[in-house]
Parts: structure tokens; sequence; C-alpha cells
């Protein structure tokens, strides 16, 4: 069930990921707008919520709003100095941190792989193709520096989807609804406390967020927000945190196939990036990854 919620997951981060091409907002007003919109979405739902149980769940959501605001700034600064097509070839290598991170903090799953060895070297295989297929790094010395730089956002996105899953994993199956709004609303008020003051630190004024061009970016945080709650879901579910962010990636699929249909009809359209043979690979090394991961 986790590759249904994964790819759920997908399609409303590719959604996301063509709303903010197109609101072009600068990216210290959508950091704040990051931070608060998931609050104003989910607070008329919360007095349905039901608390889960188990204390270190608030633990964990806590140190995920930190961990996740140091993601975004340190994403962002990158993108500003190396540019956004060098830093997002550098995303995908987080995949398979995450997956020997998680092997590593449960050995139950290592055990299993250690059974049958096909059944691992087939699941790398597969991760390792999603990263290939949407990375395309270049190991000049600007990837280099970039990659440099990037080593810490790798480690704390392998941090991230960690505590994700440990979250998750908090929960009784009864408490999956309340407890993925809740981590929501939880890292979404840390990561506005600190928005917030980087914002203003950096000279923000209040009413700029309220001009029209940067209110556009309220609505783009709604597929963000379904990406979370999808993503949940499938942490819950998944044996492993690296499947989920691997199908994840599924959204270049969905981001090449819109930008298809678009030029189809006329609009002026950049070409991905991604060829279509490398979309079909990624294609076949989820499925494959759905097939054979435990």
């Amino acid at each position: 069930m986790w590759a249904v919620y994964a790819s759920l997951a997908s399609i409303a981060i590719g959604l996301y990921y063509l709303g903010n091409q197109a609101a072009k907002v600068s990216s210290t007003v959508f950091m704040v707008y990051r931070g608060v919109m998931p609050i104003l979405f989910l607070l008329p739902v919360l007095p349905f919520v039901s608390l889960p149980a188990a204390w270190p769940f608030y633990v964990v959501c806590l140190v995920q709003g930190g961990v996740i605001s140091f993601i975004d700034m340190r994403n962002f600064r990158a993108m500003r100095v190396w540019g956004a097509e060098t830093i997002s070839s550098i995303h995908p290598f987080c995949v398979g941190i995450v997956f020997f991170v998680w092997l590593l903090l449960n050995p139950g799953g290592l055990i299993a792989y250690g059974r049958e060895p096909l059944r691992f070297l087939t699941v790398a295989a597969a991760l390792g193709t999603v990263i290939f297929c949407v990375s395309g790094y270049r190991g000049d010395r600007r990837g280099r520096k970039a990659l440099h730089y990037m080593v810490p956002y790798l480690l704390f996105c392998a941090v991230c989807d960690t505590l994700n899953k440990t979250a998750m994993s908090f929960l009784r199956p009864h408490e999956l609804v309340s407890g993925s709004c809740l981590y929501i609303l939880i890292t979404a008020v840390v990561i506005s406390m600190v928005n917030f003051s980087f914002y203003f630190h950096g000279g923000g004024k209040l009413k700029e967020l309220w001009k029209r061009q940067n209110v556009k970016c309220a609505l783009v945080m709604v597929p963000l927000v379904l990406s979370m709650v999808f993503k949940n879901f499938a942490m819950f579910a998944t044996p492993n945190p690296s499947y989920v962010t691997a199908t994840m990636y599924l959204y270049v699929i969905w981001v090449f196939a819109a930008g298809a249909v678009l030029r189809f009809f006329g609009r002026n359209i950049p070409v991905s990036r991604i060829s279509l043979r490398r979309v079909l690979l990624l294609l076949a090394a989820v499925v494959v990854l759905i097939l054979f991961g435990r």
C-alpha cells in the first residue's frame, strides 16, 4: 500500500513544482508561506484530531521542524550560488543514504536482505537507477564544489526521511490520520518560527507578504500539504523510507508529461532536461522497487 500513497504524493509534488514555477515568488517569501500555510490549512481540523498516545512522537516532530528548516535554508542558499539545475542534480543522492541509514538503524531489514542477497542487489540496482535517471550530475569543478557544500544537506535529508518514518512508526493504525495532521502541524509551527526570524532579520517587511504576486504562493501550498499527507501514509506502511523517497521522484514523469501536453497546445514551456528514455527507465526502476523492496 505504501507504493500507492507514494505515487499519489509524487503527483501532488509534481503539481506543487509546476505551481511554484508559475508563481515565481522570492525564496524568502516562499519560505514564510512554506511554514504558515500548512498551519492555516490544518487548524480547522484540529478540534477533530485525536492525540497519539506515544510521547516520543511529539519530540520527533519538534526535531523534524528544525531539520526541515535547515534543509530548506541550505538548499536555497546553494541554488543562489550554483543554480537550480546543478543543485537539483545532487538531491537524488540522498535516496541511497536513506536506504543504508535505515538498514543500520533496523538490523532486522539488513538480516532479511542477508538471507536474500539477490533481492538486495535488485533493490540496490533499482535505487541506483532512480538516482541515475533523475540526477544528471556532472562531476566538473563547479559540480564538485556544489556537492561538497551539499554534503550536510544530503545527510540532513537522510535524517529527515528517517525521522519521518520514525514518527509514523510511533502511531497505531487508528491514529494515522490524526497523527499525520499533527506531524505536519507541529513541524510547520517550528518551520514558521525559524523562517519568520530569518525573513525579518534579512529586512523583510510584513506588508510584502500580502502583495498580490506573493499571495499566489498560498495556492501552491495546497498540493504541497497533500503530498505531505500522502507521504506520511506511505512512510507508515513502507519497510524502508528510501522506497518512498525514490518513488516520489515519479513527479519527474508527471512534470515531463504536463510539459509535453502544454507544448502540444501551444504553450511556451521549456523542454525537460530529462529524456524520454530516462523517463521510461525511471518508471521501470520504481516498478522493480515496488515488487522487490522489503
